[in-house]
């Protein structure tokens, strides 16, 4: 029972796959047979419409034997379909509901000769129409014609002829093949089953298909609970390790702005390398951290109307010493006029600059890092160019995706995680923004971020 909940989808498909070829089988089947049943009541009316046909046709013939078997001819001549037919009169020699006498026939043996067939006597007795379904194949109904049992299917009707008053003088029995209607039925379903054994088959296939899609989304189910517990691990191992690299990180700095006392020589350069590490490590952690958020809808975006100069200013200053200690040209080339504000998270702001800017310069070996603000239809845009080591066209498509970082010798040596334009590029979106990156390899890169402008009454 367990594992039947646990995997009912594959199930369901399983029955699906049983259940469906069922139904349509049986629904054709269905349908051939009332097409059948359609047919023969179709051409059992055309058999008793041709036998009225003929009654009206003899009523005036009646007491000429030659007239009536010429009429027999004509008509057997213009419906083809016609088997057998013959008219009879009750025989002198017997009560008239035992035994007739044929007078005129298509088969000319049978003239003169005795009938006794049970649809006789009913069609004379109840003085009406009788047709019936037969497979006999002899032409004549006399009793000395045995009836031939044959592969093919003939209506047989058999009805009063009255005469000019309305009374009863004779019989007419006819008989028509179904033959030629038989194969054109037999081809339209033949053209049936041969759709059918298709629609079963194509049905199965897109079960089959189905259920390979059932076992994908039961398989992408359990890959995202997995990835939902790799996310609360992620943010929860986060969280208890900020508490202990932000404690390594005050102590060491105690430690380097001698609270303890004085700590010079190798000791101080070994402890100054620790807080580094501790940094980095702590930014990475910080990272992790970001990301969770972002994956799970929780991270704070507090929009405020801010100067865009004044927040490229503040990451310029907390990132100069940086791009002097590489001999950089560092510059921001604000606007002549003040750019209108954007509504933007002024933490996060900063944090999307301090990426950009701090990858412009770990990138750029020598030469300049410059920024540029300006208005351009309703957008402030902010664009970081360097004259750093640039990229290809390849891994500019993959730049923005998470943990990707640029594989090549000049990059190596380069720390990262990865995670820092990933993170980036959501907090930009996250503030309806755009990001955007244009760069060739060995010349230089241009990362452009555009804010919509805050309209001021």
């Amino acid at each position: 029972m367990i594992a039947l909940k646990k995997y009912w989808q594959i199930v369901y498909a399983g029955i699906l796959i049983v259940l469906v070829p069922i139904l349509i089988v049986a629904n054709t089947l269905y349908a051939v047979r009332g097409f059948k049943e359609d047919t023969d009541v179709a051409l059992q009316r055309q058999a008793l419409i041709v036998g009225r046909l003929f009654n009206v046709a003899a009523k005036d013939a009646l007491d000429d034997p030659e007239a009536l078997q010429a009429l027999v001819l004509d008509v057997a001549g213009q419906v083809g379909e016609v088997r057998a037919l013959e008219v009879l009169v009750p025989d002198g020699a017997a009560l008239p509901s035992e035994r007739f006498r044929i007078v005129a026939s298509l088969d000319g043996n049978a003239i003169g000769k005795s009938s006794s067939q049970v649809q006789n006597v009913l069609a004379w007795t109840q003085d009406e129409a009788f047709a019936f379904l037969t497979r006999a194949d002899n032409a004549s109904s006399n009793d000395e014609d045995l009836p031939r049992a044959s592969g093919k299917r003939y209506w047989g009707v058999i009805m009063p002829i009255l005469d000019a008053d309305g009374e009863k003088k004779a019989l007419v029995f006819m008989k028509l093949s179904l033959e030629t209607l038989d194969a054109r039925v037999a081809a339209t379903l033949f053209r049936s089953y041969i759709l059918l054994a298709l629609t079963v088959l194509v049905t199965v296939l897109i079960l089959a298909s189905n259920t390979r899609l059932f076992q994908y989304a039961l398989l992408f189910r359990k890959l995202k609970e997995v990835d939902k517990m790799k996310d609360e691990f992620i943010s929860m191992a986060s969280h208890e390790l900020m508490t202990p690299i932000s404690a390594i990180k005050g102590f060491l700095s105690l430690f380097l702005e001698n609270a303890f006392g004085p700590f010079q020589g190798v000791a101080r350069e070994k402890m100054a390398t620790l807080y580094t590490l501790s940094e980095r490590l702590g930014d990475l952690v910080e990272d992790l951290l970001n990301v969770s958020r972002i994956e799970q809808g929780r991270l704070a975006i507090d929009p405020v109307p801010s100067q865009p100069e004044e927040l490229i200013r503040g990451v310029m200053e907390e990132l100069e010493t940086n791009a002097k200690n590489k001999g950089l040209t560092f510059a921001f080339e604000a606007p002549a006029e003040p750019l209108p504000k954007i509504a933007v998270d002024p933490a996060r702001m900063k944090q999307i600059l301090v990426n950009i800017v701090g990858n412009a310069i770990k990138y750029t070996p020598k030469g300049s890092v410059t920024v540029t603000a300006y208005l351009e239809g309703g957008l402030v845009k902010i664009k970081c160019t360097d004259t750093g080591l640039g990229m290809s066209p390849q891994a500019r498509e993959r730049l923005f995706q998470k943990f990707y970082r640029i594989a090549t010798d000049a990059t190596r040596t380069i720390p990262g995680t990865g995670l820092g334009l990933w993170i980036t590029k959501q907090l930009v979106e996250l503030q309806k923004g755009q990001i955007y990156v244009d760069s060739i390899e060995g010349v230089g890169t241009q990362m452009s971020i555009a804010f919509p402008a805050v309209e001021t009454k």
